[in-house]
């Protein structure tokens, strides 16, 4: 049997030009934050425990409340272009903006974040750093091949 996987080389992350709804997702235009990206990392909210133990109970129960919101980290090369300007307006204007991560296969996600965080960093032997910390605004949905 051979391995199962999903390359990473060639993805495509996306960002919608002006802020966006899920409305207005379909017909959104996208920018292209390839070329200056690295890493995308998603990170699923952690839900919450609510304490349902009783007097009669026999161990510690809980059941699971509501998630938090869960967040994408980007990381790459700090650039002023269309596309990263876009991440960083984001994150002065308070605005939700539309996303997509997009695998070599066409498989991969689509969904609504605000910007939480950008920094960028630069040292004596290097290029300019990049990373934006975005909270998502709903579930990611998924993007099928040619979808």
């Amino acid at each position: 049997m051979s391995s199962l996987y999903e390359k990473s080389q060639n993805t495509k992350i996306l960002i919608t030009e002006v802020p966006a709804t899920k409305d207005t997702l379909k017909t959104a235009k996208f920018l292209d934050l390839s070329c200056t990206l690295k890493e995308v990392q998603f990170t699923g909210g952690q839900k919450q425990d609510i304490d349902t133990t009783t007097f009669c109970s026999e161990e510690q129960e809980n059941t699971n409340g509501l998630p938090a919101p869960s967040e994408i980290s980007m990381s790459g090369n700090f650039y002023r272009n269309p596309a990263q300007d876009a991440l960083r307006t984001a994150y002065d204007n308070d605005t939700t903006y539309g996303f997509q991560v997009i695998f070599p296969s066409g498989k991969g996600y689509k969904f609504l974040a605000e910007v939480r965080q950008h920094t960028w960093s630069s040292g004596t032997n290097g290029v300019v750093a990049a990373t934006f910390s975005l909270r998502l605004k709903g579930k990611p949905e998924n993007i099928e091949s040619g979808s």
